[in-house]
């Protein structure tokens, strides 16, 4: 820091050095140096310098004892404004005091007194108060104790409530589009969250490349405060290849073309292909453009194959859903068709059929959007398929739940359930599109992807119900990484009693853009052995 940052160190080899401009430099990098050091919590520091002119060319030596840091003592956040009398607003004062970065112990820095300011004040400012600012600071700072007394007050500034939409931006698509997708309802309280919703859901469409939502706090009326959409419109054709890898399915090849701009009409199509170990599958969906209420139609028709668990299927299936979206995956009305061929081996194809129609519904309610760690969220499904349009009649059921809570400020713990059920007199003549198995990366770990399920020789096939659940506690050693112990248990079944097979074990954290990578080691205890598992992100 000192090398490169001095004055000192800039005039190095300047040819127009003389005696007195070298010795005014000198004392002025001690004052640099001081302030420096002091910047970086060390305020007893003693520093001077020596010049040595025999040399050639003349040298400078800086002699720094930083001694001892300085650390903090204490945090004292007071707070002033509407806010800080306000009821609601009291669990969002007690985040703000529990969530400070530069708590008591920590080594006092002037850069980490400035990003902890400037966080509780973005914490503030997340809800209602989008005004919230620093009223007044000090650190007191003894350096016989070498430790800081920090105080800091925060004004709330007036409550805020959503006005409307003012978009800027489009070009190719009409406003529409953009308005049509909002979560902001006039006359509603400010709240960071739904403006993250909201560009979220602008970015998800593809027709845009970037999206800045925010309030204009100083627009006049906070009871009625605009939100500015700000868009960037991308490219409406999207060519994509990759290869990836997972645990589940192993090497995965993948090329799709998007169009999010059909006969200029903004209706979106997508054609993808996909292959890997276990499944080979094409598949092309056709969205409508968003139309109020952030509602639209998809059309899809797929055909896949898949080999899993010594079961082999073939499966043409066409759909179609009118959606909405929420806080979680769209909620949607479906309607699909699918036709199936199984084939196990020593036995005869078995071709099955069904059309299903049935509801999904997605929820959530977190803290953060791509890394939560506080909050929930799931998705319900329910619906069947009549006798006279289906090979076998049945209703179907599935829930999945995740639970996030932070236990301390560096400990989470995640809670998850998933259950399934079909009503029906038998599984046979039921597309295996609808049955269940587990097992692998986001379900039971320990073992192999969908081995859990209705044994009938070699092969393991779909049953009539699931059942998960999971206990997971990670503890973050650094802002971006952490390990993590588990407890997984469950199983997929047809007839009889729930006997769960359990796996156990840890693995290692990583925080990304696209959420947190897993990387755990877990011991199936059925089958005896250890597994590695590979995965990314949260299944929403």
């Amino acid at each position: 820091m000192l090398s490169r940052g001095l004055q000192l160190a800039r005039w190095q080899g300047d040819a127009q050095m003389t005696p007195e401009l070298l010795r005014r430099l000198a004392d002025e990098a001690v004052a640099e140096a001081r302030e420096a050091l002091d910047a970086q919590g060390y305020f007893s520091a003693r520093i001077s310098y020596s010049i040595d002119r025999d040399r050639t060319p003349w040298a400078v030596t800086l002699h720094v004892e930083p001694g001892a840091r300085t650390l903090v003592k204490s945090v004292d956040i007071a707070f002033t404004g509407p806010g800080a009398s306000d009821p609601e607003a009291a669990d969002l004062l007690r985040r703000v005091r529990g969530e400070w970065l530069l708590r008591p112990g920590r080594p006092f820095t002037q850069a980490e007194w400035n990003e902890a300011k400037r966080e509780a004040v973005r914490r503030l400012a997340s809800w209602r108060y989008a005004g919230a600012r620093v009223a007044s600071s000090r650190a007191r700072v003894d350096p016989e104790t070498l430790s800081a007394a920090l105080e800091i007050t925060l004004d709330s500034g007036p409550p805020y409530y959503f006005g409307g939409v003012e978009v800027r931006g489009t070009r190719r698509y009409p406003e529409s589009v953009v308005a049509n997708l909002s979560p902001v309802r006039p006359g509603d309280v400010y709240d960071r969250e739904v403006l993250e919703l909201y560009t979220a859901r602008l970015i998800a469409t593809g027709y845009f490349a970037g999206a800045r939502l925010e309030l204009v706090p100083d627009a006049g009326d906070p009871a009625a405060a605009p939100v500015r959409a700000a868009v960037i419109e991308g490219n409406s054709q999207h060519f994509e290849g990759g290869l990836s890898f997972n645990t589940d399915a192993g090497l995965r090849a993948e090329v799709s073309h998007r169009n999010v701009d059909l006969f200029e009409t903004a209706w979106r199509g997508k054609s993808q292909l996909r292959v890997d170990q276990l499944a080979q599958e094409a598949r092309y969906d056709l969205d409508s453009p968003p139309r109020p209420g952030a509602r639209w139609w998809t059309t899809s028709a797929s055909a896949k194959n898949s080999i899993i668990q010594q079961e082999e299927n073939s499966e043409l299936a066409l759909g179609l859903a009118h959606n909405w979206a929420g806080a979680g995956a769209p909620t949607a009305l479906v309607v699909s068709g699918h036709a199936e061929e199984q084939r196990i081996s020593g036995q005869a194809i078995d071709h099955r059929h069904a059309v299903y129609a049935g509801v999904r519904v997605g929820f959530r309610e977190t803290d953060e959007l791509v890394s939560p760690r506080r909050g929930w969220f799931g998705l319900f499904t329910a619906g069947g398929a009549p006798e006279e349009l289906s090979t076998r009649a049945f209703t179907r059921g599935t829930g999945r739940l995740t639970l996030l809570v932070p236990l301390a400020r560096n400990d989470d713990l995640q809670l998850r359930a998933e259950g399934g059920i079909v009503v029906a007199r038998s599984r046979e003549g039921i597309p295996s599109t609808f049955l269940f198995r587990t097992g692998g990366d986001q379900t039971v770990r320990g073992y192999a992807f969908e081995s859990l399920g209705v044994r009938q020789g070699d092969a393991v096939l779909g049953g009539r119900y699931l059942a998960i659940g999971s206990v997971e506690y990670t503890h973050w050693f650094a802002p971006a990484w952490g390990l993590a112990a588990f407890v997984d248990g469950g199983d997929a079944w047809d007839t009889g009693d729930f006997e769960p097979v359990y796996g156990v074990g840890g693995g290692v954290r990583f925080r990304t853009p696209i959420g947190p990578v897993r990387i755990d080691a877990a011991y199936g205890e059925e089958e005896k052995s250890w597994r590695l598992h590979f995965s990314v992100g949260f299944v929403f």
